[in-house]
């Protein structure tokens, strides 16, 4: 019983964190290691737990509220719980202390006109990506983690009553209606029973959508998307993890290749069906538009295309 509640104060602790206003992201590894990030960079903050197996402890209680799993055989598990996405690791035999990783995402949305006022966005740049929207382009938000990927898409889509399908791993936009939101869904403890965003993509396409959008291209999924677009889903919008212009480019290819396509249909489709890339960053701890471009194919191959906006 004593163990128990030392596990319970720690959780509440951990959600006091995540409930903080502001907060983006929580890493803890180990016990002896928590940081932050409030927007502007991580910030060490007090340890919450006082050892790494009552860490371990938590993370286990943690998954078993969100109806995941996670032990030693099967020590690491990613999952939902009260709005945010957690990935854990257990330390068996795959690191040396427990890992744990929160992504959270504010419950409100923040207009395009905020993100400009904050510095996300200069004025041309709002005006033209609100054009951009409102004339079906289809458009990949690129960036490392933390940079505002998600809360940009979600505010180039807030005022939209177009039938949205929103297409994602985590319920992480939260589209107000009449957007459809499709979540992913994991395997259960027999092996059966997942849903991946290719196969979701598909069951979209059957739904008369106006624009899908998927939250984040990781894998064989962006095979999918790429097909789709090109058979006359304009409007597309998605995310993808890439530091530069030059490396979605090079995103792009390996994604191509997860899906089984040969880099030179790859270079094709992308060129054919991508209209503009919008590439995110952080300069001086600010998150903000670094650069926007548009896919081109030259003799070097597939190119973005930097563009003066």
């Amino acid at each position: 019983m004593a163990n128990h509640v030392l596990v319970r104060s720690e959780t509440n602790a951990l959600w006091q964190i995540i409930q903080t206003p502001g907060i983006t992201d929580l890493v803890i590894d180990g016990s002896d290691l928590t940081r932050a990030d409030f927007g502007s960079g991580f910030q060490v903050l007090p340890p919450i737990y006082e050892s790494d197996q009552e860490m371990v402890a938590a993370i286990v209680e943690l998954a078993l509220e969100a109806g995941s799993r996670i032990d030693i055989a099967k020590p690491v598990a990613d999952f939902v719980l009260r709005g945010a996405r957690f990935h854990a690791v257990l330390p068996f035999g795959l690191c040396a202390k427990p890992l744990l990783s929160i992504r959270v995402h504010a419950p409100e949305t923040k207009t395009l006109e905020v993100l400009q006022s904050s510095g996300m966005l200069t004025l041309s740049q709002l005006a033209w990506l609100q054009e951009q929207v409102r004339g079906g382009k289809s458009m990949v938000l690129c960036g490392p983690t933390g940079v505002g990927k998600t809360t940009l898409l979600r505010a180039l889509l807030q005022d939209s009553n177009e039938r949205i399908i929103c297409i994602e791993q985590t319920p992480e936009l939260c589209l107000p209606a009449p957007a459809i939101s499709l979540t992913e869904r994991q395997a259960n403890q027999e092996g059966a029973g997942q849903i991946e965003l290719d196969e979701l993509i598909v069951h979209a396409l059957r739904m008369r959508p106006d624009r899908i959008v998927v939250g984040e291209v990781r894998s064989k999924e962006f095979r999918v998307l790429l097909q789709a677009i090109n058979n006359g889903h304009s409007g597309t919008l998605t995310t993808l993890h890439a530091t530069s212009l030059a490396s979605s480019a090079e995103r792009f290819l390996v994604l191509g290749l997860l899906g089984g396509f040969a880099t030179e249909l790859t270079e094709r489709l992308v060129a054919q069906s991508i209209d503009f890339v919008v590439q995110l960053g952080r300069v001086n701890g600010k998150r903000l538009v670094t650069a926007i471009g548009r896919p081109v194919l030259s003799a070097a191959g597939l190119q973005i295309e930097r563009l003066e906006i």
